[in-house]
């Protein structure tokens, strides 16, 4: 077996940018997908680089991090990896980062943003930093951001269960979805949360018929909490069917606007759920308090409207 080709590698400075600087060749085998976990499994987005690849080549190296025994952590291009291993090549050309695993990922962090990355993703980025021993503090330095807003990425991973967390990185639960609606369900009950995510399995859902199953499930009582998570997707096909047969006439529009309304204050009752998880005096601030009046009275007043014919 013959060695590896000796493989440039370049130091870079917390803010150097890396578009300029040259990328060698390695073979596929060589690499280490230490950190597939940190992102989110996009199969459409990989379709598009298989097409992109076999007509143009590949685009941009991939960063990696010298291991022992001439391997490499792949810290970045986890997508143009699959879709070169789709398309049969051997090698990918590579750039090599003089740094620590830890430097790197965080370097790649700021290189590239929030526009490329979820919120589940960066809470993540965060859990492997400090499972890899970096502090609270020292990452809001590394990272670019406030010891809040690590502190809080960190328990949004922290918050979401194993099964469900699972289950947004192969792309069937989207992550939006997953932080309004099974992060919640989480923390009222995660065994409910796990065999929910158990439940759906591969079957990709939207966050709207994430939010429908949850909306359920808060306003059911156990029995049919109990159905739910046992068959989400036999729910919502049940909910389509009712939901297509809509009553006609006043009695239609009403039930459309009572049900909007039900909508929005379950909207609502989640918007105060993440509210408490970022800041805990929120809630009893003066314009919400007002806002929450206002919300009664509506309330009060519908119940007033529709106790008036009879009164009468």
């Amino acid at each position: 077996m013959t060695s590896p080709e000796p493989v440039l590698e370049i130091v870079l400075p917390p803010s150097s940018p890396s578009s300029s600087l040259g990328a060698v060749e390695v073979e596929l085998r060589l690499l280490d997908g230490a950190y597939a976990h940190l992102r989110i499994h996009e199969p459409p987005a990989v379709a598009r680089l298989v097409a992109s690849l076999a007509n143009e080549g590949q685009p941009s190296p991939v960063l990696v991090v010298r291991r022992e025994a001439g391997r490499y952590a792949l810290i970045d291009g986890y997508d143009q990896v699959e879709a070169l291993v789709r398309l049969g090549r051997d090698t990918v050309m590579v750039l090599v980062l003089g740094l620590s695993e830890p430097e790197a990922l965080s370097y790649c962090y700021r290189m590239q943003g929030r526009a490329r990355r979820s919120a589940l993703e960066e809470g993540w980025l965060v859990a492997e930093l400090v499972e890899q021993g970096q502090t609270l503090g020292q990452l809001g330095v590394v990272l670019g951001r406030s010891v809040s807003w690590v502190s809080r990425r960190l328990g949004l991973a922290r918050g979401l269960p194993d099964k469900a967390a699972e289950a947004v990185r192969r792309g069937t639960v989207p992550a939006h979805g997953a932080m309004k609606s099974l992060l919640p369900l989480a923390r009222a009950n995660k065994a409910h949360c796990e065999r929910l995510c158990e439940r759906l399995g591969q079957t990709r859902v939207s966050s709207r018929q994430l939010e429908a199953l949850y909306a359920a499930w808060r306003a059911g009582e156990a029995s049919l909490r109990e159905r739910i998570i046992e068959s989400p997707m036999l729910f919502l096909k049940a909910k389509e069917a009712v939901t297509a047969v809509q009553p006609a006439g006043m009695a239609g529009e009403l039930v459309r606007e009572l049900e909007a309304a039900r909508a929005a204050l379950l909207r609502a009752g989640d918007a105060v759920v993440r509210a408490w998880s970022i800041d805990l005096t929120v809630v009893s601030e003066v314009v919400v308090e007002r806002a929450l009046g206002r919300c009664t009275e509506a309330y009060e007043a519908l119940l007033g409207h529709l106790e008036e014919p009879n009164a009468g």
